[in-house]
């Protein structure tokens, strides 16, 4: 939501009971997530108002560093595809279709 633009700065991201609720996870992992971002500087947390979108936040450091995020999960995915055998062929299919399925 937020390297999408969908929330701005200043933004109220959800509450984490919310969130938690309409993601089905457990609280403690969006409480892990939003100190993530806390600690990023991606969000800043109010006691008792809750978190938003920092002031400070770089939209073009937030898409590199999900770029980077995305890269390194590739990577491993391709290690593990080579290791278990998967063509590359293969695997791009695979790929394309989850990518129509979401």
């Amino acid at each position: 939501m937020i390297a999408n633009q969908t929330l701005r700065v200043g933004d109220p991201l959800p509450s984490v009971r919310g969130l938690a609720k309409s993601l089905e996870i457990s609280t403690l992992s969006v409480q892990r997530a939003y100190k993530e971002l806390q600690d990023a500087g991606i969000v800043e947390s109010v006691e008792g108002k809750g978190s938003f979108v920092a002031d400070t936040i770089s939209y073009a450091n937030l898409r590199e560093s999900l770029i980077q995020e995305v890269e390194s999960e590739a990577k491993r995915l391709i290690a593990t595809s080579i290791k278990n055998g998967i063509t590359l062929p293969e695997l791009q299919e695979l790929i394309a279709l989850l990518w129509t399925e979401n």
